[in-house]
Formats: structure tokens, C-alpha cells, sequence
């Protein structure tokens, strides 16, 4: 029985070559945790920091420190460390008058500060003279425990940001170029290299001020194919749709991790906001869902893997037939792989203040199906069709309010309930025109 991922694919001698699914899934799984992992923790971070509560408060208490006058009462260097290695450490003695009681500590930094000779720690103190007042700081939780006049730069805060970021840089281009790269093969970019040589710069087509209603292919057949003269584009690529789902994910989990920390912090400060904490499930729930509905396409778009549809001219004309020559890569048990030819009407009309559109499908046409095939990795399935455009089919046509959209539609339904469809975009030119030709 073939085995979802096989981590070999080829041996060589002594060496083995990769699987090119596990390869794929490997990096997309791995930049996306990289990305999620950035995006989350920074976002607790910020908001820990902004709220002043837990992590950041234990690691960096000195954040959640407010700003206040101390008067400085005297001054003293005590001696600390042993007799074999003496230090000496500079302290001032400040008292701080808050509206509730005074408070006064023997104090100078949070961090403690020592120097080797007792005239060093003097030279320390030659800036806090006993009756100034000076800015102090304290914590309003515990001011008494707390008082200091000279703060210690949180460079460990800022480090911890920076990796964080480069957490989320890292991961998000990683991720941004391995979906852009997940729908093309390698046959692809041997055919570009192969068939740029033998293209023709000019070829003969119809002049864009005869038909202006008629949309221009020029997008459509500017790549060759591997067996048929172009490939035509997809409508919307795979690798954006899984990045909207990257990005709507991504935000909902950062304000899902905002509420989150925010109500950890009223918990552990034992004034809980049950408001907050109801709030804040069903938050972190959708977040939890987005990211499993993320991962869930990852998986699905790796397995189906890359659709490419080649035609043998462009563009179309009514009651002609041509060839289409479909791929499909991947790894899976496909039940039906169905290619449709779609024609759609398109209308954007005022209905009273709003602007309204309207599509409805006239035309729907099956071109070919496949049934009850598996696909491998590096062997992919391929199939040669005949496609004829109905006759007396309107042509396509496009202005400011209505459209007529023709396009070929791949339908997939494979095992483990993997439904996807593929839009190719085509165009469909009057009858005439060619007769006219």
C-alpha cells in the first residue's frame, strides 16, 4: 500500500535523494511556525510590556517602575564579599513621601553595584548630596522594597524584541517564497528554457482598436507549454490563497494572544476580569481554528500539487476544436478529476445608492473526466483532450457594467475528502473574425 509521504524517492549508490513532498512540507511547516512563533510571542510581549504584567514584569520589573522624588537622607559605602576579595558597595539612603505613608530605604540601583577600593564607591556617590532632591523610581505595588535612583537599561528587552522580529522576517519570507514556488514544477521551467529559443517576438493577432470590447489575450499567451503551443495562467494562484489564510491567522492569533496575556496578568494579580476572561475563549478558540485551517491548506495544496492546462491555439473561436493538454502533480488517490469549459455573465448595475454585481454561469460544458487514478511523486498525471467552443456562443466581451467570462475549470476530488477547483481564464473571439482573417 503507497504511503502518504515517502521520505525517499531515489538511491543512488550511497546516496538518496529527498522526496520532494517532504521537502515542501518540511519548509512550509517549519516557516510557519517560525512566523507564528514571532508573531504570537512578540505580540505578548508588547502587550506584557504595555500592560505591565506577566512575563516581561518578572523578568524586567523595572518596566512597571513609576517615576517620583527622593530626598537623599545620607550617604555610606558598605563593605561586602569576603576577606580575600573585598567589595565595597555605594548606597543613599532616600525617602519618598507618597500620599498613603513615607517610605525609606538604603538604595542606589536594582542591580547591585560593587567596586574594589571604598574611594571608588565614594567617587560613586559625589553626585547625591544628603537634603537634594532627586528623581527616583519605585514600584507602586511594593514601594518600600522597591525604591531606586538610578534605573538599569533594558537592553535584554530590546534583544528579546529583535529575535523575535527577525523570527517573524525570517519565517515570513521563507513561507512567501515557498508557497509562490509550491505550484511550479520543475517541467515548467524546463519548458521556459526550452521554448524560449523557438517563440516567435511578433505573432499575427487582431488589432486591439477593431475589437475593443473584446478583452486582450496578451496575458494568456505569453508562456509556452511543454506539449501544446501555451499554458495558460491560473485565475487565482494557491500561493495567495494560503497567504490571505497566513495573514487573516496571523492577526486574529496576535489580538487572540493581546487578550490572552492581558487576562493571565488580572489573574495572577488576583483581581480577575471575568469579563475579559469570557471574551478572551472564544478568541483564543478562532485563532486556534484559523491556524489549524491554515495548516490544513498547506497540507492539501502540497498533496494536490501543481495544475497546469495547455491549449494549442489562442484565442478560441466558436464551433472550433482544439487540444488541451492537462497536468497534474502530486501525491493521491484521485475518485474524479473533472475539466469543464465555463462561460459566465457578468453585471454591475445601481440599485437605488449602492452599487450591486451580479454573476450568473450560461454555459457549462464537460470536457473531459478522469476517474480512479493515484498520482506519485515525480510522476505525474497527463492527459490529451479535444475541446470544441459550442457554436453560436457569444464571444467574450468586457465594458465599464457587463462581462462575459469564458474559462476552462479543473475540478479535483481525491481521498481524504480533498476538493479543490482550478480556474484558467480564456477568450473567445467572434466567428467572423476569422473568416475575415
Amino acid at each position: 500500500m503507497p504511503r502518504w509521504f515517502r521520505i525517499w524517492e531515489k538511491k543512488r549508490g550511497s546516496r538518496r535523494t529527498v522526496s520532494r513532498v517532504v521537502a515542501t512540507v518540511g519548509e512550509t511547516f517549519f516557516f510557519s511556525a517560525l512566523f507564528f512563533f514571532g508573531v504570537i510571542f512578540t505580540a505578548m510581549a508588547a502587550a506584557s510590556t504595555w500592560l505591565e504584567t506577566w512575563p516581561i514584569r518578572a523578568m524586567f520589573p523595572e518596566v512597571a517602575y513609576v517615576k517620583g522624588e527622593g530626598i537623599i537622607q545620607e550617604t555610606r559605602v558598605a563593605e561586602v564579599g569576603t576577606e580575600g576579595y573585598p567589595r565595597f558597595r555605594p548606597e543613599a539612603l532616600v525617602l519618598i513621601e507618597l500620599p498613603e505613608r513615607q517610605y525609606l530605604r538604603w538604595t542606589l540601583r536594582r542591580n547591585e553595584l560593587t567596586f574594589s577600593t571604598e574611594e571608588a564607591a565614594w567617587q560613586r556617590l559625589e553626585g547625591y548630596k544628603p537634603g537634594w532632591i532627586y528623581p527616583a523610581w519605585y514600584d507602586p505595588e511594593s514601594p518600600g522594597q522597591s525604591i531606586i535612583l538610578e534605573r538599569t537599561p533594558a537592553y535584554g528587552l530590546w534583544v528579546i524584541f529583535l529575535v523575535l522580529i527577525s523570527f517573524i522576517v525570517i519565517g515570513g519570507i521563507g513561507l512567501i517564497y515557498t508557497l509562490l514556488l509550491m505550484g511550479t514544477s520543475v517541467e515548467r521551467r524546463a519548458a521556459m528554457a526550452k521554448k524560449a529559443k523557438t517563440l516567435e517576438l511578433l505573432r499575427e493577432a487582431m488589432p486591439a482598436a477593431t475589437y475593443p470590447s473584446i478583452p486582450n489575450d496578451a496575458n494568456l499567451t505569453n508562456s509556452p507549454g511543454v506539449r501544446l503551443a501555451f499554458r495558460l495562467p491560473i485565475e487565482v494562484s494557491p500561493g495567495w490563497w494560503l497567504l490571505a489564510t497566513l495573514i487573516f491567522s496571523l492577526l486574529w492569533s496576535g489580538m487572540a494572544a493581546v487578550f490572552f496575556i492581558a487576562a493571565l496578568g488580572k489573574h495572577l494579580s488576583g483581581n480577575p476580569d471575568w469579563l475579559l476572561s469570557i471574551v478572551t475563549l472564544p478568541t483564543t478558540a478562532v485563532a486556534l481554528a484559523a491556524i489549524y485551517q491554515f495548516l490544513r491548506e498547506v497540507t492539501n495544496h502540497t498533496r494536490v500539487g501543481p495544475t497546469g492546462l495547455e491549449i494549442s491555439n489562442h484565442p478560441l473561436y466558436p464551433g472550433k476544436e482544439y487540444r488541451v493538454f492537462v497536468t497534474q502533480a502530486g501525491k493521491m488517490k484521485v475518485k474524479q478529476l473533472r475539466i469543464s469549459l465555463i462561460c459566465e455573465e457578468a453585471a454591475t448595475f445601481l440599485q437605488g445608492t449602492d452599487v450591486r454585481s451580479e454573476t450568473k454561469r450560461v454555459v457549462e460544458e464537460e470536457v473531459a473526466v478522469a476517474k480512479g487514478f493515484e498520482i506519485k511523486p515525480g510522476m505525474p498525471f497527463e492527459a490529451d483532450y479535444q475541446l470544441k467552443v459550442p457554436e453560436g456562443s457569444m464571444h467574450s466581451f468586457k465594458s465599464d457594467h457587463n462581462a462575459i467570462h469564458w474559462k476552462l475549470v479543473v475540478q479535483i476530488n481525491a481521498d481524504h475528502s480533498t476538493r479543490l477547483s482550478r480556474s484558467f481564464p480564456i477568450v473567445v473571439y467572434p466567428a467572423e473574425v476569422e473568416l475575415v482573417r
